[in-house]
Order: structure tokens, then sequence, then C-alpha cells
């Protein structure tokens, strides 16, 4: 198992607005944009070293072991989901 930070943790929980909707409209492709999702989420949670802890059907619980790492994950992530091209 992942070694999970310790000090003065901070947590990071992300949430996709209007999923249900998107599942319920387009369920075929909501199947490749949550992989590649979770798969961008996942990776600026590392690369800023974080640990992801749980995720859930559109949203993933991180820790890290500063805040200034969990707010440049929450960042790099916006801007990589920002600039995918979702189609």
């Amino acid at each position: 198992m992942t070694e999970l930070p310790t000090g003065t943790v901070t947590f990071l929980f992300t949430d996709l607005e209007g999923s249900t909707r998107l599942w319920d409209e387009h369920r075929n492709a909501m199947r490749g944009a949550m992989a590649r999702h979770d798969q961008l989420l996942r990776e600026a949670v590392e690369q800023r070293g974080g640990v992801v802890v749980k995720t859930t059907g559109d949203g993933l619980h991180a820790a890290f072991a500063t805040a200034p790492e969990a707010i440049a994950a929450a960042i790099d992530a916006q801007r990589s989901l920002g600039t995918e091209p979702w189609g």
C-alpha cells in the first residue's frame, strides 16, 4: 500500500459537475471520457507528490503533505482538463 502523508495533511476532493446528465445522454462516450479524466487527475496528484486515497464514480480524493502541493495539483488538473480535446 502507498504510504500516506503525515503532519498537516491537506485533502483534495474533486467532483464532475453534471456527470449524471452526461451519463444519461452519452453513455458510450462517457466511458472513455471518464477513464481519461481519471488519468489526468491521477497524474496531476502524483506529479505534485500527492496520494490518491480513493476514487468515486466521477470524483477523486487525494492527500498531500502540504497545502501548496494540493493547490498546485488542483491547478494542474484544471489546466489538463481544460486543454483536453473532449470531442
